[in-house]
Order: structure tokens, then C-alpha cells, then sequence
């Protein structure tokens, strides 16, 4: 995208070109002395003739200016750019000097009938491509002038008569009429002809530029708008709550559209009225009106049956329940689309301009698309704070009867109630084993929506993640060490800060360390490491010798209550909420996770953390 858009960015193709060339003067120069010398004293030998001296003084002559042109060059190249005039003169310097250099050699090489005259040509067609087509057809103008002129001042022997380097007994050596005629006239042909074909093509390539540039400029404006609509995804997905989501959507959907305004109107639960939940831009008097009876607004009315509205300039009063009000907003144009997902609409979504008719098709599309995203993020974050809320509720009736089991059996087992032989004992056991795993379970349900609040609410500020790691060394060569397990640490010194919380950083270490040794068999290894990562990162590591995870378990293992069944089978205890709890840490610090593992043999996790 942005190499399209550079090579078009005010034709600089032409201006790169332009430079480059400069420079390929410069160079091919070098060659030219080489060539006119060479082939000069080689002619010479052939045509005895042949003036030699003074088209060798001519090639000395080139070589001399040929050198103060690569000093200036060397000068000119630390130039930005954008400074094309210097560039431009450099260039006409170039060809003015070359073109003189060049009727010198053409003089003594037989005038207008020399097989050097030819290379005139060359000239117009670099002006053509490299300058304006004013300047080619000057030089076009100047080059038949100069061939004129040259065939005067040897016709009245101003000028003595060259020999020619090449004779033919079709073009006899003469200046007389016709045959002089027809070499001008064909020279003049070439020479205009080669002008404006050259000029044509080079209008035309710009015409296609300008195209091009227009179509970057189009396709730069819609990539920076979908990378917003991409950033304002992302942080709806990070949202906790219902009014927090729409207030960024509404935030968002303004600086993105360009526009005074916007606002969300959600349906009340009899879907006859709508009201403001969430507005930015907007003044307070007029969100103060309430609800909007959908009856008596036609715009709502046939927004919330599934068609979308675009107004170009507010002028009707049956469009609203308020038109008084919507005009003293300052609102002139506006687009609304109803928030619907499968078919269920949950509400308005609209944006305001200040300026009439401000809106075209591509805004209304692109609109849609943030519309639909929104009210697929509305619809899940209602999904998940039901589900959060059932969840919490469940858990909350659950641990008091579950602890009154518990606390019946133990009473029963002890014998409190009555003597209770070997086999109820054992009985009774695996019944208090799988009330304390249901407990386990209760509690890490608590534990997650506390988490889930802390994570929501935390502010994000530099950590020194160094220093949390350390003061987990300790503990976790403790428990491993407890377990039979070798553990290693390797923390790099000087790390930059990440952008972070503490509390959440050491959710983050402690889930996936204690995982890895929780999984692993005695006699196993563990690796964690802290080190830096290119592109302001921090990698986190974590891995292990233990019963790794199948590939059919990889999409699943961040979603709630899920375990592995290998994992189920090495350690019953396990509610499946770790790994959720460590994506909702990285997606709330803008971080990522991958997994790798081999069944059996190894596993490994790999955090990046944004630094600062």
C-alpha cells in the first residue's frame, strides 16, 4: 500500500526517474569519451582525412565537464527529493552541453550528412521523458536550427567543408538541391515526430498516474479506516460492560467517520419506543428529549422494519419526531442503520454531519459494516454477562448446600451418628473427595468473575516484569522441588518495562508456571524464560516435559471449563479456567499466546508482552 501510493504521490515516478537519470548521464558520459575516442583514431586510420585532432580536443572537452558535472552530483545527491528544480537545471546543463558537443563532432564528420547526427535524437527522446513537453519540443526546435544553420554556414563557406566519415552513392557528398532538401526533410520528420510521440506518451502515463494516485489516495483512506474500525473491535471486545461497549462504539464511529456526531438508541423490551443509550457530539438538551415514540417517527419506524436511512439534507418534517430540535442541533445530513443481529433489531445506530449531503455510497457501506460489528459485540457481551451472571449466581447457591454435604458426610464418617463399617467409610471418602473437587470448582467460578472485574478496571502503566518474575523464583522451585521436578529460570538483565498491571502480570506467571508443573511427572523439566523481543516486546516462556495436549485440543484450550482428556486422566482436580483467565490478562494488555506442544513429550507457551 504505501510503496503503490509512493511511486504515484505527485508523479514522483517521473521525478524518480528524473534523478536517476541525472546520475545515468553522468555515466554513460564515460562511455561516450571512450567510444568518440576510440572509434575517431580507428576512422582515422580508414579516412586519413578525417580532422582526428579536434574531435579529440571535442571528447577532452566532454570528459573535462563531464568531471565537474560528477562533483556537482556528488553535491546535489544529499538534496532531498521533493527539491526537483535543482535537479531539473542539472539536467538541462546536461543535454545543452552534450547537444553542442555533439554538432561539434557532427561538423567534422561530414555536416548534415554525418552517421553521427543520428544521436540528436537520443537528446529529444530523454527531454521528452525526463522534462517538461515544452522543453523537448524546444530542444526538437533548437536542434533543427542548429542543422540549418550548419548547412547555411557551410553552403557560404563560412564554415569549410568536412569530409565524411562514410560516403554513399545514394546521398552524394553535396549541399546542393534536391538531395539536401530531402535530408533536412527527413531530419526534421524524425526529429518533430520522435517529440511528440514521446510527449504523448509521457501526457499519457501521467493521465495514468493521476489515476493511480487517486486510487491510492482512495485505497490509503479506506485501509486507515478499516484499521481504526479494526482498533475499535478490539477494544469493544475488551469492554465488561453494556454502557462502556456502546460509549466506545459511539467515541469511535465519530473520529472514524469524520462526523459532529453519533448515537446508539436501544428498543425497550415492547419495542414501541427508542432510547438514547449512548451519544457523543451531541448536546445534552437534545438526548434529553427521552424516549422517541417509534409511531410517530417514519425515519425510526422504517429503520427498526430492517432498511437503512440516509439523509443528504434534513428539510422534511415527517421525517422525525423532533424536526425542531434536529435543526437547531445543527444536524444537516445523517445515515442511520438498524442494529440487528439474525434478523432481531436491538436498536438505532446512527451518525450526524453538520454539513449537507456529506455522506456518499462508500460511507453508507462503510457504516453498515460498523454497524453490524457493533451490534454483533452488543449481542455478546449480553451473551457473556448473562452467562456471567448465571455462573456467579450458581456458584453463590451451590457453596452453601455443598458445604453442608461436606460437612454431613464428615460427621457420618467420624462416626458422630451412629458406627460405620470399612466399606461406607471408603464410600463415604470418594463422596467427600468429589464435594471437595465441586468446591474446588465453586470457587475458581468466584475467583473468575472477581478476576474478570479486576481485569476490566485495571490501569494500564510501565511494569518492571523483572521484578515480579524474581519474587516467584522461590516459590515455584519450592514446589517443584516438591514434586520431583528440575526447574529453571532465565531472566534476562534489562529489560524495558512492559505496559501492564502487577496484579495482572503475576496472574499471568503464576497460571501458566504452576500449570507446567502441575502437568508434568516427577522427574520431569520445566523452563521458564524472560527475554527481549524485537518490535517493543517482551517474550514470556513457559515449558515443560509433561503430558502435552493433542492437536485437536489446541482451539479449545482458552475456552471455559474445558480439559484435556489426557489432563483429566493425570490430575482430576481442574476446573478449566486457567488458561481463560491468562487469554483475558493478554487481550486486556494487548499481548498474544501461542501454543506448541507434543503429546506425551513436551509443551510450550509463548506470551508476548508490549513494552514500553
Amino acid at each position: 500500500m504505501e510503496l503503490g501510493y509512493g511511486l504515484v504521490k505527485e508523479q514522483p515516478f517521473f521525478r524518480k526517474e528524473l534523478i536517476e537519470r541525472v546520475y545515468w548521464f553522468i555515466q554513460l558520459r564515460w562511455v561516450a569519451v571512450g567510444v568518440v575516442l576510440v572509434g575517431g583514431w580507428a576512422a582515422y586510420f580508414f579516412e586519413p582525412k578525417l580532422p582526428i585532432f579536434p574531435i579529440t580536443i571535442i571528447a577532452l572537452f566532454i570528459l573535462l565537464y563531464n568531471v565537474i558535472f560528477f562533483l556537482i552530483w556528488l553535491r546535489l545527491k544529499s538534496f532531498e527529493p521533493h527539491e526537483v528544480r535543482s535537479f531539473t537545471i542539472f539536467a538541462h546543463t546536461q543535454i545543452t552541453l552534450d547537444l553542442i558537443a555533439l554538432y561539434f563532432v557532427i561538423y567534422f564528420t561530414g555536416g548534415i550528412y554525418s552517421p553521427v547526427l543520428i544521436f540528436v535524437i537520443f537528446h529529444i527522446i530523454l527531454s521528452g521523458i525526463l522534462l517538461s513537453p515544452v522543453s523537448c519540443f524546444v530542444y526538437a526546435i533548437l536542434v533543427l536550427l542548429a542543422s540549418g544553420g550548419m548547412i547555411a554556414l557551410q553552403k557560404s563557406t563560412i564554415l569549410p567543408l568536412q569530409p565524411i566519415l562514410f560516403r554513399s552513392p545514394l546521398f552524394p557528398y553535396s549541399l546542393e538541391y534536391p538531395g539536401v532538401l530531402v535530408l533536412c526533410l527527413i531530419l526534421t520528420a524524425a526529429i518533430l515526430i520522435s517529440a511528440f510521440l514521446i510527449t504523448s506518451v509521457k501526457l499519457s502515463l501521467r493521465t495514468k498516474g493521476r489515476e493511480l494516485l487517486k486510487v491510492s489516495r482512495e485505497l490509503d483512506a479506506s485501509n486507515a479506516k478499516l484499521t481504526a474500525l479494526y482498533e475499535m473491535v478490539k477494544e469493544m471486545g475488551l469492554c465488561s460492560e453494556l454502557q462502556e461497549l456502546m460509549d466506545s462504539a459511539t467515541i469511535n464511529a465519530t473520529r472514524i467517520m469524520g462526523v459532529k456526531g453519533c448515537s446508539i438508541k436501544l428498543l425497550d423490551d415492547q419495542r414501541k419506543t427508542l432510547k438514547f443509550a449512548s451519544a457523543y457530539g451531541l448536546s445534552e438538551d437534545y438526548i434529553a428529549k427521552g424516549s422517541i415514540d417509534v409511531e410517530k417517527s417514519p425515519i425510526n419506524r422504517e429503520i427498526i422494519q430492517g432498511s437503512f436511512y440516509s439523509i443528504g439534507k434534513i428539510d422534511e418534517k415527517d421525517y422525525f419526531q423532533y424536526p425542531e430540535d434536529i435543526r437547531k442541533e445543527g444536524i444537516a445530513s445523517m445515515v442511520c442503520l438498524p442494529l440487528s443481529v439474525e434478523k432481531m433489531v436491538l436498536g438505532v445506530f446512527c451518525v450526524y454531519s453538520d454539513v449537507s449531503h456529506y455522506f456518499v455510497e462508500s460511507d453508507v457501506k462503510f457504516f453498515s459494516l460498523m454497524t453490524d460489528l457493533t451490534a454483533l459485540s452488543i449481542e455478546k457481551l449480553k451473551t457473556e454477562l448473562n452467562k456471567t451472571w448465571f455462573l456467579k449466581k450458581a456458584a453463590h447457591q451451590l457453596r452453601s448446600p455443598s458445604n453442608a454435604i461436606y460437612s454431613m458426610l464428615k460427621t457420618i464418617r467420624k462416626g458422630y451418628l451412629g458406627p460405620v463399617n470399612r466399606k461406607q467409610q471408603e464410600t463415604i471418602e470418594r463422596c467427600e473427595k468429589r464435594i471437595e473437587i465441586l468446591g474446588h470448582v465453586i470457587n475458581d467460578l468466584l475467583e473468575l468473575e472477581i478476576k474478570r472485574t479486576d481485569i476490566s478496571k485495571t490501569i494500564i502503566h510501565p511494569v518492571d516484569s523483572t521484578k515480579i518474575m524474581k519474587a516467584l523464583v522461590s516459590l515455584y522451585q519450592t514446589h517443584a522441588l516438591e514434586k520431583g521436578i528440575d526447574i529453571t529460570f532465565h531472566i534476562e538483565d534489562s529489560l524495558p518495562e512492559i505496559m501492564a498491571d502487577e496484579k495482572l502480570v503475576d496472574d499471568l506467571f503464576t497460571n501458566l508456571i504452576s500449570n507446567a508443573i502441575k502437568y508434568t511427572q516427577p522427574g520431569g523439566k520445566v523452563k521458564v524464560a524472560l527475554s527481549r523481543e524485537v518490535q517493543h516486546h517482551v517474550r514470556f516462556e513457559v515449558s515443560d516435559t509433561g503430558i502435552g495436549i493433542h492437536e485437536e485440543d489446541m482451539p479449545h484450550l482458552f475456552s471455559e471449563f474445558f480439559r484435556t482428556e489426557n489432563a483429566k486422566a493425570y490430575v482430576e482436580e481442574g476446573s478449566g479456567l486457567g488458561l481463560v483467565i491468562v487469554k483475558e490478562i493478554l487481550d486486556r494488555l494487548k499481548g498474544t499466546v501461542s501454543v506448541k506442544s507434543k503429546p506425551g513429550e513436551w509443551t510450550c507457551f509463548i506470551c508476548m508482552l508490549p513494552s514500553v
